[in-house]
């Protein structure tokens, strides 16, 4: 028996993404998640200039610009207190000017319904314990539901399951957690001075990792810290006064936050940045977003990378599903990503223990702040639109020595 042609197991914003392309394309697609939506997800919130045009493809744009607030620059400031703003227009063409923030709250339930209005039958509270096999083939997954164990078969499944390993751990694909970046994330009403700006604070309090001030309104923002290779447990047990220390310790965040009061829970999150660390497609299955690894290992964003992958997905899987779903016909898809996203990544990942370094961020940005190529590559960069390995360009030392 036979529950549906596709399960996508995670309604974030690479399951949902999945799921609704694949249910436009007439398939029978069950979306599975153990949450009820909408409900809260921590994260950053940011939407850059690439996931705008992401969801400009998807024909979403408009629909997530009535609930965000739009920004249309970012803004770096080191260690040193020095800092620069660069436009997101023209510096990242052929990208949108613009960018969002949006909690995940309305965001992923927003992507759920567009996925559900394209015909995924979607089942909140189902907890999939397990994937069906037969042989090395996946036919389906065990769900609990209400005190109710079940299982769905289908012809292909997709797991979009973000940081949790638990089921990528029962097809033998990765043993330990991976997590190489640990953030923690609040809001706080009544901001002062807030700009249309993604915000970087880089400090020696912090090294090796970041702040950030992402404003989802006028008054309120988004605010919260990343760290590279961290004692993951550690931060996450203390992840209200990892933060407050951090804010405490920066002279302009004191100020700006002088007469602003915390509106939530500060809540600490790990993040997978391990792409390509396993296969991500096999008989019946495939990996998408952060299940894969797909965050930038830089800036930890991760939204622009995960509804990428979804659209890979949902193209090689369409494919697939016209005729067999065995490894071979889903193999494109773990080429696909290698070809987009192996370079970018190792690039990243050679390119971070360099410059994130406090002296080196001071320098940095103080001549990009006066030298806009120099600002340009950098901004190009971390969005992904420029390879990681012009930073070793004779060009970019030139911009930077003299």
């Amino acid at each position: 028996m036979q529950d549906a042609d596709v399960i996508v197991v995670g309604a974030g914003p690479g399951g949902s993404v999945t799921a609704m392309l694949l249910a436009r394309q007439g398939w029978d697609v069950l979306l599975l998640d153990r949450a009820r939506f909408p409900r809260e997800k921590v994260c950053g919130d940011g939407l850059t200039p690439r996931a705008v045009h992401t969801l400009q493809r998807l024909g979403l744009e408009s629909r997530v610009a009535n609930h965000a607030f739009a920004v249309t620059h970012a803004r770096l400031v080191a260690p040193s207190g020095v800092s620069f703003s660069l436009p997101f227009d023209p510096h990242v063409s052929p990208l949108p000017p613009r960018g969002y923030v949006l909690p995940r709250l309305p965001l992923d339930d927003l992507l759920r319904q567009e996925a559900v209005a394209a015909g995924s039958r979607f089942l909140a509270g189902a907890r999939v314990r397990d994937v069906l096999q037969d042989g090395r083939r996946v036919v389906g997954v065990v769900v609990e539901r209400e005190g109710t164990v079940s299982t769905y078969r289908a012809r292909l499944v997709i797991l979009a399951v973000g940081a949790n390993i638990a089921l990528l751990r029962r097809l033998g694909l990765v043993f330990q957690p991976p997590h190489e970046i640990v953030a923690v994330r609040g809001y706080w009403q009544g901001v002062e001075n807030l700009q249309p700006a993604l915000e970087f604070f880089f400090t020696r309090d912090l090294y090796p990792g970041y702040g950030w001030v992402f404003p989802t309104s006028e008054e309120e923002a988004n605010i919260g810290i990343g760290i590279y290779r961290s004692n993951t447990a550690k931060v996450l047990r203390s992840a209200a006064q990892v933060l407050r220390s951090f804010l405490q310790g920066n002279d302009e965040l004191r100020e700006r936050l002088g007469r602003a009061a915390p509106r939530a829970q500060v809540r600490g999150y790990p993040i997978r940045t391990d792409f390509p660390s396993h296969s991500v497609a096999g008989a019946g299955w495939l990996v998408v977003g952060e299940a894969a690894g797909l965050v930038n290992p830089v800036t930890g964003e991760g939204i622009d990378l995960a509804m990428e992958s979804a659209m890979i997905a949902a193209e090689v899987a369409h494919s697939a599903l016209l005729g067999e779903t065995d490894a071979r016909a889903l193999w494109p898809y773990a080429w696909r990503l290698h070809r987009r996203f192996g370079h970018v990544f190792r690039g990243l990942r050679r390119l971070r223990p360099i410059v994130m370094r406090p002296r080196a961020l001071d320098i940095l940005i103080r001549k990009a702040a006066k030298h806009p190529p120099l600002a340009a590559r950098i901004m190009g960069i971390t969005l992904g639109t420029t390879s990681p390995y012009t930073a070793f360009l004779p060009s970019t030392w030139g911009w930077i020595l003299f």
